[in-house]
């Protein structure tokens, strides 16, 4: 007579247990992988610009007499960075010629489409995708884990390829004291202009933002 023998109980719960340990370790690692959702990517690029918006404001106020980004007491990049370390919580620095462990494995210039896996959005134009890098600037990471590279110029006249109005695609903001580029989740993928990789231009007072389009009436 043949018997039949399936599964007890107990050897399910002990299956099912494996499974749940095995995709608790590995699922986070396979989301870290992911690019950030627009909602998130856009959450925290407004923190952080919002975050030196402010501490802008409390530097032309505190560290200059008159009142402006290009009179502040620094000549370079590491020195602009550190002044907003004053007013912005850094857990780690980077000068622009030893970037690797602030990068922590991240290119840094960023990917663009065709080396991704990931389709390109229509709000961030591929053409300018390696545009806006960390390759030359100095570097901070925040208590988040943000990435932050500054480029810092005293008369005030360089030209950012800023992306901030996330619609469009990136444009050049003319007369900028410093040029902040920010990867929202760090080292993790995708380092893509428009997902996860934003730049935005400090003028003399605070953020700069692309003039808005002049508008007719009939």
């Amino acid at each position: 007579m043949n018997i039949k023998r399936g599964f007890t109980l107990a050897e399910v719960l002990i299956t099912l247990t494996i499974i749940g340990v095995v995709a608790a370790i590995t699922i986070p690692s396979l989301i870290s992988g992911v690019d950030l959702d627009r909602k998130q990517a856009d959450a925290v690029i407004k923190k952080t610009y919002t975050a030196f918006n402010d501490a802008t404001k409390q530097i032309v106020m505190l560290e200059t007499t008159s009142h402006s980004m290009g009179s502040v007491n620094c000549n370079d990049s590491n020195c602009i960075r550190d002044l907003y370390g004053k007013y912005v919580s850094y857990i780690k620095t980077c000068n622009s010629d030893a970037q690797t462990n602030c990068l922590d494995g991240a290119p840094a210039t960023s990917e663009s489409a065709t080396t991704t896996m990931l389709m390109q959005p229509v709000w961030a134009d591929p053409a300018s995708a390696v545009e806006i890098d960390f390759s030359s600037k100095s570097l901070a990471v925040l208590a988040d884990g943000t990435l932050v590279g500054f480029q810092y110029d005293n008369t005030c006249q360089q030209t950012v390829k800023s992306v901030i109005a996330y619609e469009e695609t990136p444009v050049n903001i003319t007369k900028a004291c410093v040029a902040i580029a920010v990867d929202v989740n760090g080292a993790k993928k995708p380092n893509m202009v428009g997902r996860d990789r934003y730049q935005f231009a400090i003028g003399k007072l605070g953020v700069k933002f692309k003039a808005a389009a002049a508008t007719t009436t009939p």
